[in-house]
């Protein structure tokens, strides 16, 4: 059962029993948020209150599908590399759209869209957000969130310099010790806000998920990696929070405390929203689309990781695919910020496509394969 809403244990793109298509109920959705919102102008985002915020997860969302790996963390170490392109451009503002968890807080810290949403095919990665989210709302300071997730107790008689860079944070937190008793307390208060401000109850499966998410936080906290332990060949968070971007900067927002300012306030306004879905389904995507039509809002960026590798591995998964993109609302500076390897992870490269120049080399049949994809037309670094 998802947030408490509805048994889609088959996988029916429906809710409930009433045979109502999700877009007819998305469209109740729009008509009540979209009533007091001035349209005035075109890229402001209508404001989300926190009952719109269970409605949009609840409508969006699908029942979710299989990845075979848990992605707790990126396992990019090139996802920097496009901020200057993405300056360089322009790419400011409108819809943000990404894929799997952390690296997106930089690339939304970049862009400053007017709204997320965070589009995955693992119910997992929601309940991930979700308890990202908890822990943002709840936390004040970069400590305090870190504490949160990783269920470490801040050491009064240590004062971590909340104006300083990320470095002294990590260093802390690799070291300081893990309590069990704060792991059940924090599943407490997380459970308890989501169900306080939101109305979402974490029942049945998201329930399982957030707790295997919060145990395997505790468990290898800094030291966690893309799959879990830490592994040589896969950065851990504490290596990721201190990468470098190409002119030698922190970039992560958990650098300092203005960018954590801003990830927070965006979540405090319910602008992040993290839904399940399929990049080549029926179901999320479309809705996202016709919400953003309805209120006149087009696409920035969309944060694809190498997940088009797994959609063309299926014909109709890649036709379903080039048919979500192509109903997106996009401009002329639509970008893909794409990480792509050789296929077997080497060679990696975090780069910049704009979408109308895919749109274009999808209809003319020039993606034959996954490397036809990485290698045609990309924005230079």
């Amino acid at each position: 059962m998802l947030f408490g809403f509805c048994d889609n244990s088959k996988g029916d793109k429906r809710i409930k029993n009433t045979g109502i298509p999700k877009y007819l109920l998305l469209a109740v959705t729009i008509a009540v948020i979209i009533l007091p919102v001035s349209l005035s102008n075109a890229q402001t985002a209508p404001k989300i209150s926190n009952e719109d915020f269970k409605r949009l997860l609840r409508d969006i969302s699908e029942y979710g599908g299989y990845f075979p790996s848990d992605n707790w963390v990126s396992n990019e170490i090139t996802y920097l590399n496009v901020l200057g392109a993405l300056e360089e451009n322009e790419i400011k503002g409108g819809v943000y759209i990404g894929v799997s968890a952390d690296q997106n807080f930089t690339y939304i810290n970049a862009i400053k869209p007017e709204l997320v949403f965070i589009v995955d095919i693992r119910n997992q990665n929601r309940m991930q957000h979700l308890f990202y989210k908890s822990a943002f709302e709840l936390s004040e300071t970069r400590a305090e969130f870190f504490s949160m997730i990783f269920s470490k107790p801040l050491d009064p008689d240590i004062n971590l310099n909340k104006d300083g860079n990320i470095a002294e944070i990590v260093d802390y937190f690799y070291g300081a010790p893990s309590d069990r008793t704060l792991l059940e307390e924090n599943k407490e208060k997380i459970v308890d806000h989501l169900a306080t401000k939101f109305g979402i109850e974490v029942l049945g499966r998201d329930n399982a998920d957030l707790m295997y998410v919060m145990t395997t936080l505790f468990k290898y906290n800094m030291r966690i990696t893309y799959n879990g332990p830490q592994r040589s060949w896969y950065p851990t968070m504490g290596r990721l929070l201190q990468m470098v971007s190409i002119d030698g900067n922190y970039q992560s927002i958990f650098n300092s405390i203005e960018d954590y300012r801003y990830i927070r306030n965006m979540h405090l306004q319910n602008k992040i929203l993290p839904v399940t879905g399929d990049f080549g389904g029926s179901g999320a995507l479309q809705m996202i689309a016709e919400f953003l039509k309805e209120h006149n809002l087009t696409v920035t960026a969309y944060y694809t990781s190498n997940v088009e590798q797994y959609l063309l591995q299926s014909r109709a998964s890649w036709i379903g695919w080039l048919d979500n993109v192509k109903n997106l609302p996009i401009t002329d500076k639509t970008v893909f910020i794409r990480w792509t390897h050789d296929g077997r992870g080497y060679n990696q490269a975090t780069r910049l496509q704009w979408m109308k120049t895919f749109i274009k080399n999808a209809e003319e049949g020039r993606y034959y394969s996954y490397y036809d994809l990485i290698s045609l037309d990309y924005i230079k670094n």
